[in-house]
């Protein structure tokens, strides 16, 4: 780092010793040589985004050739420079405030005289840029000198009191954001005139409405804030992209400008659309058993992982089956089938219950997300009935009332068909053990 601050610095000595331009001399015959001079500055660096102001010397070193008579200036031991006037050459990112000129009038020989030029250093501003320093100045009264001097300076960021934040920095494509960009004054000095122009590359986005705006004064150790909407286009890049934002505003007299460019990250919009309700039986006994199913269909642009659906079971109710359900990853435009399976407690009183199920899963940047809706269970202490989704039959299953007896019947014939195959076999040994 050192080597490489000594490498610039020496390059820039070396650019500002190069570049002399000399724009002539006017006057009558014979024009005698003009002064020898220099003009320098004893600060090589800018500070990026704000007014710099430039100490500019301007020295006199004494006539350059022979002497000539001076008419209307006291100067004994050499030539005067008189009627001095400094203008600035804008270069890129570098604009002189004001008229850019200053007048310094009389510079003696072998003296020297200093001024300060204030100029605007932009916030994109090169790391190495020249200015042109043209100087307009008279000698020997009826003579007059114009050149052009080059100074290269060196440009860093120092710090601006203008902090810039975002929120939120992840954005939903396919769909308009919101966004809240807070500007917050660090400083002891009011930031006046705020002005802002924003906006985001076109192949990822929009901004929705205008570009700029107009804050006015921020006091010390205060915030304002600025909401801005943003169209998110569905192919916006995959990682991430570019909010990016210039404002200037007045530090005091002096202009100052920062850039900022925060980095939005969009995940695909993911949007499970639940249909196809439908539960068997369509009234459930008490003591029986209610199958709640539906289809999960991904109407986003991007896919889920890690679905699982849960019913939130109220009191009265238990789960049969496993819950929550893990239904797995469903891309974007693709479906997939649930089943809940709660039992209802022989002493739940008939009625309507509700029934909230949980659908949880993990978007592209691995946040786990829930959403939630609800399910209307009929109880009663008669007779179930088959579900019907749509108008169309589904093969449901025998009323879970009718289930203990069921199971019992069968219990029952499987123990009378022992006994009768186990009677069966002893008869048969008694008959072959009597032959």
């Amino acid at each position: 780092m050192i080597r490489t601050k000594t490498w610039i610095m020496v390059l820039i000595a070396a650019l500002a010793l190069s570049g002399i331009a000399v724009a002539g001399t006017s006057g009558p015959s014979p024009i005698p040589n003009p002064p020898t001079f220099s003009i320098t500055t004893n600060s090589l660096v800018f500070c990026r985004g704000e007014t710099n102001y430039v100490p500019i010397t301007v020295t006199d070193g004494g006539p350059a050739g022979p002497s000539y008579p001076s008419i209307g200036v006291s100067n004994l031991t050499g030539t005067a420079m008189t009627q001095v006037e400094l203008s600035v050459s804008p270069g890129k990112g570098i604009l002189p405030e004001s008229v850019g000129t200053v007048y310094i009038g009389v510079v003696h020989a072998n003296n020297s005289s200093t001024t300060d030029i204030p100029l605007f250093v932009s916030s994109n501003a090169s790391l190495i840029t020249s200015i042109g320093i043209q100087i307009q100045y008279a000698y020997d009264a009826l003579y007059t000198d114009s050149e052009t001097r080059n100074l290269t300076f060196e440009v860093v960021s120092c710090g601006s009191p203008l902090a810039v934040s975002v929120n939120p920095k992840t954005v939903t494509s396919g769909e308009i954001q919101n966004l809240s960009i807070n500007f917050t004054n660090s400083g002891n000095t009011t930031l006046s005139n705020l002005y802002v122009h924003y906006g985001v590359p076109g192949v990822d986005g929009a901004v929705v409405g205008s570009t700029q705006a107009e804050l006015g004064d921020l006091k010390p150790q205060s915030t304002d804030r600025l909401n801005v909407s943003i169209f998110v286009s569905r192919n916006a890049s995959i990682e991430s992209f570019p909010l990016n934002l210039t404002a200037t505003f007045y530090k005091g007299d002096n202009l100052e400008q920062i850039s900022n460019s925060t980095s939005l990250i969009p995940i695909g919009s993911i949007d499970l659309l639940s249909s196809g309700l439908t539960l068997s039986p369509t009234v459930v006994s008490q003591g029986g058993i209610v199958s709640i199913s539906f289809v999960l269909t991904d109407i986003g642009t991007s896919g889920a992982s890690a679905v699982s659906v849960g019913a939130v079971v109220p009191n009265g109710f238990s789960s049969f089956s496993s819950n929550p359900v893990y239904v797995g990853d469903i891309s974007a435009d693709s479906q997939a089938p649930v089943t809940i399976s709660l039992v209802a407690a022989n002493t739940l009183k008939p009625g309507s219950y509700k029934i909230p199920l949980k659908i949880s899963y993990l978007n592209s940047l691995r946040q786990n997300i829930t959403t939630t809706s609800m399910v209307n269970v009929t109880v009663s202490s008669g007779s179930s009935y088959r579900a019907v989704a749509s108008g169309a039959p589904v093969a449901g299953r025998e009323s879970s009332g009718l289930l203990p007896l069921t199971v019992l019947l069968a219990l029952a014939l499987v123990c009378v068909s022992y006994l009768f195959l186990k009677e069966r076999r002893k008869g048969r040994r008694h008959r072959e053990a009597k032959e």
